[in-house]
């Protein structure tokens, strides 16, 4: 792909098709046509178009291989390249001196991301693009400035557009399946629990990895222990940062940590650690990170304990959640009048839980509770069996949650919040 600035003289600029209106194709095609390209976005789940007079495809790494505008393209030979690809390629001429942190991985990006805008913002003005939305960050607290973002790479192009406008210093951005090459920093917050996609054609990892194959000359790499590559910094276990309920770990240097008492931190310790390392690589100061976590008691939806007057909430309803942490999720919250609200909310999400293991995970710990409301259409046929309740979504599922009026309620509902 080439911009119209680099083109050799007399060379015709190329024609791109970007497949994928729903995954932020449109964004791309915009900016390509901004930038002096002949693109055009497709959609090409439910309609098919030649490809005929085009050059080159730019596709998302999830599209499976036999999509027919994929056959066509290998079929005419046109150069094929990934969403980030070209998103990195169209943000190349520079952002304005905004310090760019990319972060992906199999679980914890969402934490990690906006642990570090927390951190970070203590000394700067920061930018968060995560799947709660696009927020900037002063002094450690958030303000929203747009959602229902997705955290396809596409959009990484609006989250960069908003720090120019709104004068951050720092863009934090949470990418689905690998970076675009564009970040000063590259953090891999995990490999575990890898799982296939593009039509099972393709492990997720192997996408992930496009933090590395396309990072760009300078980038530092912070990746978890557990990815088994080599980086520049290691975080968790046996990583050169790794985090302890009462301490932060710097390889030899030892920082004590006061979190909050309700903290999950087995939830939380891969984002902290992952965090923490970031910073530390950004030039921040290790007792001013550690400082920065003073009673920290977790974010809304990963977690999060809510102490009310006639209840106790336990709110871990979010976009990455999987049936692993449904299970712990019950461990944490175990304890009689027990209301959990479960499953998922099909109109905010793309990929929703694994419906078998949850089904058994739910047979084998009815008994612990008192409770149960089946969120979504795909659990509706379990009700009966599981002698639940149901709701077509997570605010009805509360909803029917409060007039039961026990003291202990569990929310776990796969969901864009």
């Amino acid at each position: 792909m080439h911009c119209s600035t680099r083109m050799q003289a007399g060379r015709r600029s190329p024609k791109i098709a970007v497949l994928d209106t729903i995954h932020g194709g449109s964004v791309i095609a915009r900016k390509m046509v901004e930038s002096g390209i002949e693109a055009e976005a497709l959609e090409v789940y439910h309609h098919t178009t030649s490809l005929a007079g085009f050059d080159e495809v730019a596709a998302p790494v999830h599209l499976g291989p036999n999509n027919p505008h994929l056959v066509e393209a290998r079929r005419r030979n046109l150069k094929i390249i990934t969403h980030h690809q070209a998103v990195g390629e169209l943000m190349e001429p520079g952002l304005n001196g905004v310090e760019v942190f990319e972060i992906t991985g199999t679980h914890s990006k969402t934490s990690t991301a906006l642990l570090l805008a927390m951190m970070l913002s203590r000394q700067k003005r920061v930018l968060s693009h995560t799947t709660r939305g696009l927020e900037i960050w002063s002094a450690g607290d958030p303000h929203l400035l747009k959602n229902g973002l997705s955290i396809t790479p596409g959009n990484v192009i609006t989250a960069a557009e908003a720090a120019v406008t709104q004068g951050a210093d720092a863009l934090i951005c949470e990418i689905s399946l690998g970076g675009t090459g564009r970040a000063n920093y590259g953090i891999l917050t995990s490999l575990s629990g890898d799982y296939r996609i593009a039509g099972a054609s393709k492990w997720a990892s192997t996408a992930k990895l496009q933090m590395i194959s396309l990072a760009r000359k300078g980038t530092k790499l912070i990746a978890n222990t557990d990815a088994r590559i080599s980086a520049d910094i290691s975080f968790a276990s046996d990583g050169r940062v790794d985090a302890k309920p009462d301490r932060l770990n710097f390889g030899e240097d030892e920082l004590a940590l006061s979190l909050g008492e309700d903290l999950d931190f087995a939830g939380y310790r891969t984002a902290i650690a992952g965090a923490a390392a970031a910073a530390e690589a950004a030039g921040m100061d290790r007792d001013a990170i550690a400082r920065s976590l003073q009673d920290f008691d977790g974010f809304s939806g990963r977690m999060k304990i809510k102490r009310l007057r006639d209840m106790t909430y336990f709110d871990n309803s979010n976009s990455g959640l999987k049936v692993r942490d449904v299970a712990r999720a019950l461990d944490r919250a175990q304890g009689p009048d027990l209301t959990v609200v479960v499953g998922e909310d099909a109109e905010t999400v793309c990929e929703g839980l694994n419906i078998p293991a949850l089904r058994d995970l739910l047979r084998e710990r009815r008994a612990e509770m008192a409770k149960l409301i089946l969120v979504g259409k795909r659990l509706e046929p379990l009700a009966a069996e599981l002698k639940a309740d149901t709701a077509r979504n997570l605010a009805e599922g509360l909803g029917k949650a409060e007039t039961f009026g026990l003291k202990r309620l569990l929310s776990c509902v796969k969901c864009f919040r």
